[in-house]
Order: structure tokens, then sequence, then C-alpha cells
């Protein structure tokens, strides 16, 4: 299973396994998803091949990066879901959810993890403009060339 075509503007970098995106919800500013290339339902994270837990982990380090140079998340968690069977079947990805100990403001917005400290699900979401979300994944892309020179 490949991602929809409406999720296009929000590819972040694209790589051999995976492709990185900006996730709709910034509650946590720079929050992403690497989605795993390959078709497939209810793909478990124990169930990804070598080479692709490689990629993963690369990605991982590559966005800490990223993020580090960006907004200095002070913590980032990771998820493994694949929960929402009706929409795609439980195709493997992860989340990247940067955590912030103290508030972040980018583009006028003030961003406060008042979940620090604590699981991150629990909290509103963030639904921010399109253009205000677009803004964001322009800066992280921008960082990404500047960081490496393999970028999409």
């Amino acid at each position: 299973m490949t991602y929809l075509p409406q999720y296009e503007p929000f590819v972040l970098k694209k790589y051999e396994h995976f492709t990185l995106f900006l996730h709709d919800d910034q509650y946590y500013l720079g929050r992403a998803y690497a989605w795993l290339s390959r078709p497939g339902e209810m793909q478990r994270f124990s169930q990804l091949t070598p080479q692709e837990l490689n990629e993963l982990k690369r990605i991982a380090e590559e966005y800490e990066k990223v993020l580090g140079n960006l907004w200095q998340p002070d913590h980032m968690n990771y998820a493994w879901l694949g929960n929402m069977f009706r929409e795609h079947k439980g195709h493997g990805h992860m989340h990247f959810i940067p955590r912030y100990k103290s508030p972040r403001t980018y583009l006028g917005i003030t961003f406060v993890d008042e979940q620090w400290g604590k699981n991150y699900p629990i909290k509103p979401d963030l639904k921010l403009p399109e253009e205000k979300l677009f803004a964001i994944r322009d800066a992280i892309r921008a960082e990404f060339s500047k960081q490496f020179l393999h970028t999409q």
C-alpha cells in the first residue's frame, strides 16, 4: 500500500523504504511519521526487514538533527501504531513526536507541551491552517536540504 495522493503535499523526504510526512496535528511542533513503502496490512514493527530497520534508524537520526537545529526538542517519543484499521488497515508507520519542556514560538504560534513528563497521546488536537502547516513543512525541508545532500 502506498500513501494516498492527498498526503503528497506533506512529504518531508522520500527514502528507499519509507516516506517521511509532516503530521497534520502539530500539537507537538514538528510531529511527523515515516510511512512504510512496501504494501501490506497489519504490518508489525517486528516484521520489518533489516534494511527497513536500518533506514528507520537513519530517518530518526536525521530527523532529530533537523528538529534540533530548528526548535531544539528536549526529548523525542516514537510510536509504531497501525491502529486505524478502516483508514489504512494497519499499514506500518512510525510516529516521531518531539517533546518540549518549555514553550516554543514559531509563526506567531506558541506551542506548549502540556503533556511534558506524561504519555504523549492525551492532549487536544491542534489543527493549524494549511498555510501554517506548509510553512512548518517548508522549514523542515529547507533544514533537510542544508544538512543532507541526498534530500528528495
